[in-house]
């Protein structure tokens, strides 16, 4: 009997392609024109990728392994979309947080243009496309809003209600109160702004090389896990026990643990990366 014969088999094989090409296109798309890329990112919803979907493809594969568990395959199901919809989730709030690092370019570019040419909506629309986004969307928005208004207040106050970020919260007081103060008082705290701003630069650099390290480690353990399910799932002898009403209780039981402990970790890595982001 050939090894295209067997049907998990087939489906293992075909999973296993279906991973590598998707690992060949991600890679490949690091390499194309910026304008491909850029719709790339459109189509793709910027950060989203193939892993982003591998809980799901990998559910898939285990309810295939498994189907005679009726009851663990409706449960891998679920847990499969549930944590792909996270996953969803969390990479659509990761594009909206605004690192120090963004506000910082800012400041910086602000500054030198600002010593050049004292206006604050003329030197913020020269250098808000030296910017990323999503700092530089949200520029775009106050340079607009003071152009249809001519009201700086009404522009800050735009921001303020797109954004909670400190820093950014006190590039705009600055801004704000350059209505009353001379140019070189602009600049005198702009450059402290800046300081604080490589102040905790430096923390996120030594906070960061510490939570990398957590992150493998979480992660190889979780790695762990899902190759030992894997193998249980796919060795006959291994997974009979769970094929029983009985089994197939406990190995949710077991499998709701495990995400739990990951979903918990997972959020305090998330929220530490956030803090110092």
């Amino acid at each position: 009997m050939g090894i295209g014969s067997d049907p998990v088999n087939t489906l293992l094989i075909a999973s296993l392609l279906l991973i590598v090409g998707a690992v060949a296109l991600d890679e490949l798309g690091r390499y194309l024109t910026p304008v491909v890329r850029h719709y790339r990112a459109r189509l793709i919803l910027g950060r989203v990728t193939w892993r982003t979907f591998l809980p799901l493809i990998m559910a898939m594969v285990l309810v295939v392994l498994m189907w005679r568990a009726v009851l663990v395959s409706i449960y891998l199901i679920a847990v499969g979309i549930l944590i792909t919809l996270y996953f969803l989730q969390r990479t659509k709030k990761e594009q909206q947080l605004l690192p120090a690092r963004q506000i910082f370019q800012l400041v910086l570019a602000f500054r030198s243009t600002f010593q050049l040419q004292p206006s604050i909506f003329l030197t913020l629309d020269t250098v808000k496309e030296k910017l990323e986004e999503p700092l530089r969307g949200l520029m775009k928005v106050v340079v607009q809003t003071y152009y249809l208004t001519s009201s700086p207040e009404r522009a800050f106050a735009e921001l303020r209600a797109r954004t909670d970020n400190v820093y950014l919260n006190q590039f705009a007081y600055i801004l704000e109160m350059s209505e009353t103060a001379r140019a070189d008082a602009v600049v005198k705290a702009l450059d402290n702004l800046v300081e604080r701003l490589r102040t905790h630069d430096e923390l996120r650099r030594e906070a960061e090389s510490n939570l990398t390290a957590i992150t493998g480690q979480t992660s190889f353990i979780q790695g762990i896990s899902v190759l030992i399910i894997l193998v249980v799932a796919a060795v006959p002898r291994l997974r009979a026990p769970y094929v029983p009403v009985g089994g197939q209780i406990f190995l949710v039981i077991v499998l709701t643990v495990m995400l739990a402990a990951s979903y918990y970790i997972d959020r305090v890595i998330s929220k530490l990366a956030e803090r110092i982001s």
